[in-house]
């Protein structure tokens, strides 16, 4: 047969006549050659985005079994490229499956059923962060009473405001506390903190009933526990050199801990979009790496007998290495310094080997080497938003690097001060579109000034504050490191000025739709799609971005909440705000504000005029009232009972019985203590219930209450 020639348009379009899809697919793929190999970690990612879709447990063994008929038919296959390529994907899709349920076997851990008022609390500190009032340990505890040894959480973490004896990684600990279950999702489809939680093998949280004390001295735990009680000790001393927020800037930026910050200075970070700068990640890695490289390189050209005889470049890049290793160890190596360190370190070993490149292929290979490590973390927020914006960034600097390059370094010294301002202002907008999908899909809102927050942020990092906290680190071994903590802190403060007057710019904070699940894996895939192919065909991801950025248009905050166990009360308010209840917790408080960005507002009083949709004409019940219905809100046993026929639904703080569940829909406090935040919503054609752990589905990390009722007949039982 003659062979067909492939016009070069990357669609598949032929001269003289049609290909037949499959073979279309086969030469549009030989035409991109090596970039195909980049796909295998987007299938991997898939295979683990598949564990977290399911809504039971799968049976064991199973990814492992899928791996190996998949391999198999690659080998069968082997004859046909586009069927063998498809088989070697499904083998990668597989695998991450396998090394999902490999991750969940081995770091997931009981999680706390049922509230323990007061216990008698004993265990080890396995570690331990300063905040700005008291100190949040986390504690590998003996058997708790009152609970069988298959629902004993293998970790808490315990938050202790009072004062307590000086703790460090290792000690024995004991405090009376109050534990509790892991918060669950404030609104259906939020921040599952749980999984989190479960994750990282942290199964109840609770705090101390005054201070803990050290009953027992460090014990010896291996390089694991050195490595975290250095961490703690240089925390420790940065604080006592720079206390309060900017010493929780600087041990943010040096050993990963943020605790001293104040919630104010957090939150000017976050809506001035300057919060890359507190965690470790490519910036920090590569400015560090570039000062030291530099610097030994320029110490070793100063003497000429080392500099004639050995590579002194080759030898810089290998001390390089060793530092960035360092700091990876003592800055708690998260997801984006994971990810920084493979990145940064091939460069710097391409440097040892004469092979100096960096290219998609690298990020690749980082993100391949952190779903290995840490699998779970491709549905947080740090792994999507870490990648995303280097993925981007690389897209754009391999397609016109060359030519950006000439436009900013090109004409006189004050033309190359604006081109460095302007490359900033650019690397910010292109990391801006990466990220921002993400952002909104885990924070619902958009930062409109950060690309100003950054030109004046990021010089001051770059060329002050990351270079003074090198010198600190190299100066602590001496007891030296306030020398250069105390310019690191003029450039923190700058920094923080810098987040606080941009955070205030009117108009900065643009709440926006929640963007579905749906959405962002639409837009994960088109983005992907654009970023890692070469030909024309790749501009078909902007469609897939299009659309998963369009399913925002298909929703709505929910009208009424009920989570917490019933504590929680929130209904929709003009202005797309929210009334609490007054019983609802200051934290459960901050994360409704969190995952809807709306504005909080008090709970009517009763007999007070109605506010909005929401009138509360007599103790313990209110009515609130859209779209043409009308919903009881219950918020204490003097407002039953209520007559079935004159709401559409009722919403309960209190158990509401069951007179009206055969007639209208009602939710309590029961249902929300079995079935996790409940949200309504209120529409002509009717009332629409979603529940937080029905979505979730009968999941380890997924809580499954069991009363004291049944708790004492399971125990008669046995």
């Amino acid at each position: 047969m003659a062979n067909l020639a492939v016009a070069d348009d990357g669609l598949g379009a032929v001269s003289g006549r049609r290909l037949r899809p499959l073979a279309a697919l086969r030469d549009a793929l030989a035409a991109e050659g090596e970039r195909r190999v980049l796909w295998l970690v987007v299938f991997f990612g898939t295979g683990i985005a598949l564990y977290f879709v399911l809504t039971s447990e799968p049976p064991t063994g199973i990814g492992a079994a899928a791996v190996l008929a998949a391999g198999g038919a690659a080998v069968v296959l082997r004859r046909s490229a586009v069927l063998r390529d498809g088989a070697i994907a499904l083998a990668f899709v597989a695998a991450g499956f396998a090394v999902m349920q490999e991750a969940s076997w081995e770091r997931g851990t009981p999680m706390l059923q049922r509230t323990l008022w007061s216990v008698a609390l004993t265990g080890r500190v396995l570690d331990i962060d300063a905040l700005d009032r008291g100190w949040r340990v986390v504690v590998v505890p003996d058997p708790l009473p009152g609970l069988a040894a298959a629902e004993q959480p293998r970790r808490l973490r315990i938050h202790i405001a009072a004062t307590s004896d000086a703790l460090q990684p290792g000690d024995r600990v004991a405090m009376r506390a109050r534990l509790f279950p892991v918060p669950g999702q404030v609104v259906p489809g939020a921040r599952d903190l749980q999984r989190e939680l479960y994750f990282a093998g942290i199964g109840g949280v609770g705090y101390s009933y005054g201070g803990a004390r050290r009953i027992g001295v460090a014990s010896s735990g291996g390089w694991r526990q050195w490595l975290l009680r250095l961490r703690a000790e240089m925390t420790q001393r940065i604080h006592l050199a720079l206390p309060g927020s900017a010493g929780g800037v600087a041990s943010a930026v040096i050993t990963g801990k943020r605790g001293t910050m104040t919630e104010a200075v957090k939150q000017a970070f976050r809506q001035s979009g300057l919060s890359h700068l507190l965690a470790i990640a490519g910036l920090h890695l590569g400015l560090v790496g570039g000062f030291v490289f530099f610097a030994v390189r320029g110490g070793l050209a100063l003497i000429p007998w080392l500099a004639l005889r050995y590579p002194i470049k080759k030898i810089a890049a290998v001390v390089t290495l060793a530092v960035l290793f360092c700091y990876l160890m003592i800055s708690g190596a998260a997801i984006p310094t994971e990810r920084a360190f493979v990145m940064n370190g091939i460069v710097f070993a391409a440097i040892v080997i004469d092979r100096l490149r960096l290219s998609m292929r690298i990020c690749a290979l980082a993100a391949m080497v952190v779903l290995l490590l840490e699998p779970e973390s491709l549905v947080g927020v740090s792994f999507q938003m870490s990648f995303g914006a280097v993925v981007a960034l690389i897209a754009v600097y391999e397609t016109w690097g060359s030519r950006l390059g000439r436009f900013f370094r090109a004409g006189s010294l004050a033309q190359q001060v604006l081109g460095y301002l302007g490359a900033v202002a650019l690397t910010t907008a292109i990391v801006t579109l990466g990220t921002e999908p993400f952002a909104i899909y885990h924070f619902h809102h958009v930062v409109l000034y950060s690309p100003l927050a950054n030109v004046i942020a990021v010089p001051i990092s770059a060329m002050w504050t990351l270079p003074w906290g090198v010198v600190a680190c190299l100066l602590m071994p001496f007891g030296l490191e306030k020398l250069a903590l105390v310019p690191m802190g003029w450039g923190i403060d700058a920094t923080i000025t810098v987040a606080q007057w941009v955070a205030l710019l009117p108009g900065n904070i643009w709440s926006v739709p929640r963007l579905p699940t749906l959405g962002i894996v639409l837009v994960a895939l088109g983005g992907s799609w654009l970023c890692l192919w070469q030909g024309r065909w790749r501009l078909w991801g902007i469609l897939g971005i299009a659309a998963g950025m369009a399913t925002m248009l298909a929703t709505r905050p929910p009208d009424i909440v009920l989570g917490d166990f019933g504590r929680f009360l929130a209904a929709g308010a003009p202005d797309d705000g929210y009334f609490v209840a007054a019983s609802t917790e200051k934290f459960t408080r901050s994360l409704l504000a969190a995952e809807t960005g709306a504005s909080l507002l008090p709970w009517p009083a009763p007999g007070a005029a109605a506010a909005g949709a929401l009138d509360c004409p007599a103790e313990g019940r209110c009515y609130y009232a859209a779209r043409g219905r009308r919903v009881a809100l219950v918020t204490g046993k003097a407002g039953l009972p209520v007559l079935c026929y004159t709401v559409d639904a009722i919403v309960a703080q209190v158990p509401a019985g069951f007179a009206c569940r055969s007639s209208i829909p009602v939710v309590d406090r029961i249902d929300s203590w079995r079935q996790g935040a409940i949200a309504l919503w209120l529409d002509p054609s009717g009332v629409t219930i979603e529940r937080a752990n029905q979505s979730r589905g009968d999941r380890p990390w997924v809580p499954h209450p069991v009363s004291a009722r049944e708790r004492a007949l399971a125990a008669k039982r046995h």
